[in-house]
């Protein structure tokens, strides 16, 4: 079955390259809406996934970490002291300005971390960079990737951060910001300076589980100790980003209207030709009516089509969208994980099966006296 489909598609090249066309063009549109939203998720859950912090403590109003209030510094002792506690550390956040070598000002979301743990720091560190290295005072990392922002920074640099001198001791990796704001990290002393943080208040508190402790267990017992306080897991935190995200902007529904588009533009392409070449083929399709094809057997090649359009279409989709995201370079997140390219394959095949529907129809309704009309 799979063959006589291959030489009805073969038989009229022109129409199956227009039908080729449409399935890889369909798949290449899907990729990147998908791709890019998926990017754009990462982004704004990357402070939450790239560290060592199993439970945070939070201000009652935290909407996301970029919609929070503080904490009295007792909290941190509270939180150390709780069973299933392994270490607790102080966490804050603030905003900040970079004067460039121009004299533009560039803002930032300064974060201090308190050593020697230094929790709440991502994971990923450029290379020759190490937590060590923000011990001594003024020392600042900075996202490698906003080093032309910058003025193409290098380690030992000076910056001018809120009016204070600060030299760049290494760079992040990986966790970019959604917001406005370029991402910084700081001795947590020397970030209260540059944010004009009170003395007596943190952001939030890093909570590390001892072994053999849930994280779930944990967040129930200072949530119990802490009751005037928000309580959650790094999940949690993660899934209350996405949901900030998503009710904040309207990125989740553009990508998401573009990747129903992209679905819809493959499935008229491929519906239309395929319409078209049961249109010219009536005579065959009544011929192996005529000689005893069932239903079933006309349906399986109309299948088999679909399914050749789909597997032909779909690895040159893919191949468009890695030219595509090469060319992109490193400055836009398109990731492709295994469950977006399965996720992909699927949909092309139900859009050129749903395709088919139509021209499966016309197929059913024809008579086999056809071939015996002039």
């Amino acid at each position: 079955m799979v063959g006589v489909a291959a030489r009805m598609l073969i038989d009229e090249p022109a129409k199956s390259v227009g039908t080729l066309i449409g399935v890889v063009v369909s798949v290449f549109l899907m990729m990147q809406q998908m791709s890019l939203l998926t990017g754009i998720q990462g982004r704004v859950t990357s402070f939450a996934d790239l560290n060592d912090v199993d439970v945070w403590v939070a201000s009652a109003a935290t909407e996301s970490i970029d919609a929070t209030g503080s904490l009295p510094e007792r909290c941190v002792s509270q939180a150390a002291g709780t069973r299933g506690v392994a270490w607790a550390a102080p966490v804050i956040q603030g905003r900040g300005d970079v004067t460039r070598i121009d004299g533009v000002k560039e803002q930032v979301r300064v974060f201090g971390v308190e050593p020697p743990r230094y929790a709440g720091l991502p994971h990923a560190l450029a290379p020759g960079s190490s937590p060590a290295l923000l011990r001594a005072p003024g020392r600042v990392f900075l996202n490698s990737r906003d080093r032309a922002s910058f003025g193409s920074l290098e380690p030992g640099d000076r910056i001018e951060i809120s009016g204070q001198v600060a030299i760049v001791a290494g760079f992040l990796e990986g966790m970019d910001p959604h917001s406005p704001y370029y991402y910084m990290f700081a001795n947590i002393d020397d970030a209260r300076a540059y944010a004009s943080f009170p003395p007596d208040r943190v952001t939030f508190v890093a909570v590390g589980v001892a072994p053999g402790e849930s994280p779930e267990a944990v967040r129930d017992r200072l949530q119990e100790r802490m009751p005037e306080v928000m309580v959650f897991t790094r999940r949690q935190l993660h899934d209350m980003e996405l949901r900030y995200f998503q009710n904040r902007t309207p990125v989740g529904v553009v990508f998401g209207m573009g990747t129903v588009l992209a679905a819809l533009i493959g499935a008229g392409i491929v519906g239309v030709t395929l319409y078209s070449s049961v249109m010219d083929r009536l005579r065959e399709f009544g011929t192996l009516k005529a000689i005893g094809a069932s239903r079933s057997h006309l349906l399986r090649l109309l299948g088999a089509q679909a399914v050749l359009l789909s597997a032909a279409g779909y690895p040159l989709g893919l191949l468009a969208f890695a030219l595509v995201r090469h060319l992109s370079g490193p400055s836009v997140s398109m990731p492709a994980p295994p469950w977006l390219l399965s996720s992909v394959a699927a949909a092309t095949l139900l859009v050129c099966g749903a395709a088919s529907a139509v021209a499966i129809r016309r197929v059913l309704r024809v008579e086999p006296a056809i071939v015996f009309r002039g």
